[in-house]
């Protein structure tokens, strides 16, 4: 799992999105155009210091990136099919209008707009579909359920983060990604096999070996607990499917995606002994010792990195800061799970995003007390969290969280990472390992940062979690409300307590795989209130949207 970090790019865009339905005429009413739309992203060179590298592991670096060129190639068609032939529907590029459709095409991989609804911006797109390029776009739910149903012995095979699900002489059919994405992931082992060539890091090579076989196989599990072993590497990459974000059927379709970074091991080490604190922080998980797992291997790397290059499921749209994986529940109960934090790309959105916003919707004694060592630490924590709590549904050893509750997974966990990290954090300052005034500036920066994910939108997961953590704050008194100025502020009293008791609900409800409760409780906290609404409208034009990368090392590679 992950955090993104990002802004939608105007308000009233969201908004003329839910009224008025799903053409593009909506944007054109709104009084947006499609080149308002790419300058809501901000452009930065994410760079690092080439002359740490010698020229083996310059090549490496080189052919991980070819590698992540390949995977990406995979994921524009796990988001839709058609992108393998944009042109039968983008317009003719030569007017600035199509020109800027054509550059919100590449920021989206898609005519679909991510940060507003999922709105679709290119003339004659409907909806996207809801299991985006895993499933056949016609196919139901129901269609699905019932094909499992009389086949059980196809349940493994559908129900797979692995397979892509066509339509096969009247019924259905799973393919594996081996065979679906055949030429791109040859492609993808054979750079991987030759980096493993150059590589000077034994446990690096292991790695790029069994991952380059895991493409050919679709058998990931002994390349993620090599991955997890990867130890005293300079260049730390994380290539493969990973994330169900795209699949909005079920959420069961791993997506392609990679980043490639460079290690920074005296900051890593710095935050390894969080790590030991895990066991303490599942044992002061606020629910019922049935449903806590004190006996799971708390194993868990933390690594800093600058990124290198990013492809695929990290790409398109908001940006991703950090991340917790893998997401594998056999992989985590052996060996615990890695977090990764983006120190480049986390330093450019806490000036670009964080501090901006927090000056137009806080109280300004609040606002001052924003600062970038509180905003790393809470994404930290909530990456922590990601592995802290239930993986399988209690009771049944058999049926993971994600499986359980489908479709409301995704929104669910990131909402649970959230409040469990901020809980969590309370723990470690009653432990000593942090002031109260520093966990203070982290709540404080945590209702700032709920204005900027919920303007991801309602159809992402860390947009619509993010709603529901404020409404919920909100609703309870944690979040207060000035009227005459319209700004905001965390009530530092009360919002501890109630964070907690949050924190609770969610795990609640994937402890006991409630699905219907989970959608339940995203329907009753996932609607924007009119005071937010007003708030996130005055940051328009005032505040970007993210970031959009562009990555140095794509000039640096001719001579590698």
């Amino acid at each position: 799992m992950r955090i993104r970090s990002s802004l939608v790019a105007v308000a009233s865009l969201a908004l003329a999105a839910a009224c008025s339905g799903s053409e593009p005429e909506a944007a054109a009413e709104s009084g947006a155009t499609m080149a308002d739309r790419v300058a809501q992203f901000a452009p930065v060179t994410l760079d690092f210091d080439a002359s740490l590298l010698d020229d083996r592991q310059k090549r490496v670096m080189r052919l991980l990136v070819e590698a992540s060129d390949h995977l990406d190639a995979i994921y524009r068609l796990q988001v839709w099919r058609g992108n393998a032939d944009p042109a039968a529907v983008l317009p003719d590029p030569r007017t600035p209008e199509a020109a800027a459709i054509h550059d919100y095409y590449e920021l989206m991989y898609g005519p679909w707009d991510r940060i507003a609804e999922e709105e679709p911006f290119v003339a004659g797109v409907g909806p996207k579909p809801a299991g985006a390029g895993s499933y056949p776009e016609d196919m139901t739910k129901e269609e699905f359920e019932e094909w499992i149903g009389l086949n059980r012995g196809d349940a493994a095979a559908f129900t797979s983060y692995y397979t892509v699900i066509e339509r096969d002489n009247g019924g259905l059919r799973a393919v594996p990604y081996s065979q679906a994405y055949v030429e791109q992931l040859e492609s993808a082992a054979a750079a991987l096999r030759d980096a493993a060539e150059h590589a000077d890091n034994p446990s690096l090579e292991r790695f790029l070996r069994l991952r380059a076989e895991s493409f050919l196989t679709d058998e990931y599990f002994d390349s993620e607990i090599a991955w997890m072993r990867l130890e005293d590497n300079l260049i730390d990459p994380t290539i493969g499917p990973y994330e169900v974000y795209e699949d909005g059927l079920f959420g069961y379709k791993a997506s392609f995606e990679s980043f490639i970074g460079f290690k920074d091991p005296e900051a890593s080490g710095l935050l390894a002994g969080l790590a030991a604190r895990l066991p303490a922080l599942e044992r002061a998980l606020p629910i019922p010792d049935e449903h806590k797992y004190l006996d799971r291997d708390f194993t868990s790397p933390i690594s800093v990195i600058d990124l290198v290059y990013g492809a695929g499921e990290t790409r398109p749209g908001v940006q991703t800061i950090a991340f917790n994986l893998p997401n594998d529940a056999r992989v985590r109960e052996t060996e615990g799970s890695k977090k990764v934090m983006l120190r480049n790309v986390i330093r450019a959105k806490f000036e670009t995003n964080l501090k901006p916003i927090a000056e137009q919707v806080l109280v300004p004694e609040q606002a001052n007390r924003i600062g970038f060592e509180p905003y790393f630490t809470r994404i930290l924590v909530h990456e922590l969290a990601h592995g802290l709590g239930p993986d399988y549904v209690t009771g049944d050893p058999d049926l993971t969280v994600n499986k359980a509750l489908q479709e409301n997974y995704s929104a669910l966990e990131e909402a649970k990472a959230d409040a469990v990290g901020t809980h969590s954090l309370g723990v470690l300052v009653d432990m000593g390992d942090y002031s109260r005034d520093f966990y203070e500036e982290v709540l404080i920066d945590h209702v700032a940062d709920m204005f900027r994910c919920v303007r991801f939108g309602a159809t992402e997961a860390h947009g619509l979690g993010c709603m529901t953590q404020f409404n919920y704050l909100r609703g309870a008194g944690a979040i207060t409300y000035d009227e005459s100025s319209g700004r905001f502020a965390a009530n530092l009293e009360t919002m501890p307590a109630v964070m907690s008791e949050l924190a609770g609900q969610y795990l609640l409800l994937q402890a006991t795989g409630d699905r219907d409760g989970a959608g339940a409780f995203l329907e009753r906290y996932g609607k924007m209130s009119p005071e937010m609404a007003v708030a996130i409208e005055r940051l328009d034009g005032v505040v970007p949207v993210d970031i959009r990368p562009s990555y140095a090392v794509k000039g640096m590679m001719a001579g590698w």
